[in-house]
């Protein structure tokens, strides 16, 4: 809150100085940095000082607005997601756990994501896939690592409570049940402090969110949620993934409506790639954030290239495919995103935990 105190005193300053009239006041005995809302409008209340009434009103609200408490739930490991082609393994997460009930053939699905990945990442017969990110799996606390460092360096004071898992989709139905059991703890622990509480999740952690809120609405509607920002969801995968479900009988149609906001939350965000197989624009969240729109312009010449141009055409296949790797995208809201496309001359570097996470999650 520092930041906000700071805007508040320049703001209380300048009025002072530009004000209709000068007004002697003994500096000395005023905290700026401790005026709250009350206390400030009595000053210039009782000084009949004019002020710009918009940006001291923004500045007293901010003041006032208690720092939220943050939960954080991570995804899977990155292991399950698989290098940076698209895996069945995954696919079969969210088709068991959407559609338990569903009755597929398993080889049909697994001969479509072999021909999917074969036109898609730009495979000829007999060509080896290529691996991207092979035996990388990320520390069970990542989010609140990062999410500790840099809310700290932008001057952020907040509170962070991780709900492990064991970040097995296997587990998801026991998860489900514990993450209820722990958020009426906090509900419990924080109910009279007056802070809001947010959650930030990615990947398969946004699935076990969206599923214990909405089981807390109906057990539990006293607790409210002001903030679920989901990052990478798999609650709607890209529509790339959606059109291999048709071939099993399963449409958006059929995903969009097992998927709403739940009730006991104030607001849902929602950041998506278009290049992250596993995450799309949710209809039902209330605002949708597209991270990777900045290389959308390279793909048609890279593609272009595969096609015309004999030269580059190996590394402009090798740029591709390193630009759709599912891996890379799915950290990316975590970790950022940088890659050098050399057919192109062209070295890309996107901050979005910073600037796009920290601010939607905290604000």
């Amino acid at each position: 809150m520092k930041l906000f105190g700071l805007v508040f005193s320049s703001i209380f300053l300048l009025s002072l100085f530009f004000s209709n009239r000068l007004i002697a006041f003994d500096l000395n005995q005023i905290n700026l940095s401790t005026l709250n809302k009350d206390s400030a409008l009595k000053l210039f209340q009782d000084r009949n000082i004019a002020y710009p009434k918009p940006n001291m009103n923004f500045a007293i609200e901010a003041q006032d607005k208690k720092e939220p408490i943050i939960i954080t739930v991570a995804g899977l490991s990155f292991g399950e997601i698989g290098c940076g082609k698209l895996e069945l393994k995954y696919l079969l997460n969210i088709i068991n756990f959407f559609f338990p009930k569903k009755d597929y053939n398993d080889n049909l699905l697994r001969a479509e994501v072999d021909d999917f990945n074969k036109d898609y990442f730009f495979y000829e017969e007999n060509e080896p896939a290529e691996i991207y990110i092979e035996n990388f799996r990320v520390p069970d606390n990542y989010i609140e690592v990062k999410l500790r460092e840099d809310a700290k360096n932008s001057g952020y004071n907040i509170t962070i409570i991780p709900f492990p898992w064991s970040r097995d989709p296997e587990d998801t139905k026991e998860t489900v049940k514990q993450f209820q059991e722990k958020m009426i703890e906090v509900h419990r622990k924080y109910k009279d402090t007056g802070r809001p509480i947010h959650i930030l999740a990615h990947s398969w952690g946004t699935v076990l969110m969206h599923e214990t809120l909405h089981r807390l609405a109906k057990s539990n509607p006293e607790i409210n949620i002001d903030k679920f920002i989901t990052t990478g969801s798999p609650l709607m995968p890209a529509n790339l993934i959606v059109n291999l479900f048709t071939k099993i009988k399963i449409f958006k149609e059929d995903i969009e409506n097992r998927i709403s906001k739940p009730t006991n939350v104030k607001i849902w965000g929602n950041l998506w790639a278009k290049h992250d197989m596993f995450s799309n624009i949710i209809k039902s969240s209330d605002e949708n954030i597209q991270i990777d729109s900045e290389i959308e312009n390279f793909e048609p010449l890279l593609m272009d290239m595969i096609l015309n141009n004999k030269p580059l055409k190996k590394m402009a296949k090798t740029d591709l495919r390193n630009m759709r790797n599912t891996k890379a995208w799915h950290g990316a809201y975590i970790f950022d995103y940088a890659a050098k496309f050399n057919s192109i001359n062209k070295e890309v570097s996107i901050s979005i935990f910073k600037p796009l996470v920290i601010p939607h999650t905290i604000r």
